[in-house]
């Protein structure tokens, strides 16, 4: 491949969009690239979300500034500050998200913070026979009431829905029941939707099963260290990842000038 994503053909694109449903997550080093010059490579990969937050750059609304930093007025420039953040999937928590791949572009580096992404394919394929019939059994019931990114024992809840302009009701899912067990539409690979703030409840046909016990069983078994990948970002680094598929988290951020530019996106444009 070439070394600069702007510099892509249709075909290397589709080899990046692939290497990212397979693995879950790709990254690309020393990369050069404007905001605008980043939405259009992305836009190439699939299509981009916009929104009009605080964190997004008005001129290029596809962006997401991730920073701890502050304006001269105290306020955020960016999402999610400098805390620690727990498991979770980029727009999952809403349902009908349409963002399944994720890009984090770094423009300001800190080597003491670190991404760790687990990958919920690879953890499916190795359960036994018996274990993943059993998986497929159960329904999860989701409920985004009173969720969380931030450990239990921080007071710290970052830009709250007010800060977003987002009602309680853009998080309300168009269905609280589904399938602990789906396939990525693209592969059609298996893969367990562990999405842990959201499950509150789970079944087995109309019984309802012990959370406490769902958890206590399915957890060793994902968080594993050959499921995961750990990333420190540097300046230029490109990573993106899968969101239906893999969850991560963020250990605290200790340099509070890091900067990523975060961009959400579908495979629409890529011809697999």
């Amino acid at each position: 491949m070439t070394s600069q994503i702007l510099d892509y053909s249709d075909e290397e694109i589709t080899k990046l969009n692939l290497e990212i449903i397979k693995n879950g997550y790709a990254v690309l080093h020393d990369q050069k690239l404007t905001q605008r010059e980043y939405v259009e490579a992305v836009s190439r990969m699939g299509e981009c979300d916009s929104w009009g937050y605080f964190m997004n750059p008005p001129d290029n609304p596809e962006i997401s500034i991730v920073s701890g930093q502050l304006d001269e007025d105290g306020k955020a420039i960016g999402m999610f500050r400098d805390q620690e953040l727990e498991w979770h999937a980029n727009g999952a928590g809403r349902h009908k998200f349409k963002e399944i791949c994720v890009g984090l572009y770094c423009v300001e580096e800190c080597i003491d913070t670190t991404l760790s992404i687990c990958n919920q394919c690879d953890m499916f394929a190795e359960l036994s026979k018996e274990e993943q019939d059993y998986y497929r059994s159960i329904d999860i019931g989701l409920d985004a009431t009173g969720v969380s990114l931030w450990p239990k024992d921080s007071d710290y809840r970052g830009a709250g829905e007010a800060d977003f302009g987002v009602s309680a009701e853009f998080y309300k899912e168009d269905v609280d029941r589904r399938p602990l067990v789906s396939k990525h539409p693209v592969d059609g690979r298996e893969y367990c939707y562990f999405l842990i703030q959201y499950i509150k409840k789970a079944y087995i046909g109309d019984e309802e099963i012990d959370i406490d016990k769902f958890y206590d069983d399915l957890w060793p078994k994902m968080f594993r260290s050959k499921y995961m990948f750990h990333h420190v970002f540097r300046r230029g680094d490109l990573l993106f990842m899968d969101q239906l598929h893999t969850i991560h988290r963020r250990s605290p951020i200790k340099y509070k000038e890091r900067q990523l530019w975060r961009t959400a996106f579908d495979y629409s444009k890529t011809k697999f």
